[in-house]
């Protein structure tokens, strides 16, 4: 699927964090929605090509409730270190758009 509808469930998000992140405690996505409010999905670390570098969510009822631009920051805590990620951009389409 190439677009993202409004109310989708079982959608696989990955954000890279850009380095290797093994280790890392309260993986994490710090999510706004179109209307402003701040929501956490608790997520998973994930490795590509043999680095662990991404954290997966995947999406459940409720979670893109409302059409519109969702802004996404990676959280988590490594070693002494505690925080947030780039903010990623995710477009979700209105249904029957």
């Amino acid at each position: 699927m190439t677009e993202i509808y409004q109310g989708d469930t079982g959608l696989e998000i990955l954000v890279d964090c850009g380095c290797d992140i093994a280790g890392a405690g309260s993986p994490g996505l710090l999510v706004r929605t179109p209307s402003g409010a701040v929501r956490r999905f608790s997520g998973a670390l994930a490795a590509r090509d043999g680095v662990t570098r991404l954290i997966r969510y995947v999406t459940q009822p409720g979670d893109l409730a409302e059409a519109g631009v969702y802004r996404i920051q990676a959280s988590l805590t490594l070693g002494d270190w505690s925080g947030l990620g780039k903010t990623a951009r995710l477009t979700v389409r209105p249904r029957f758009n």
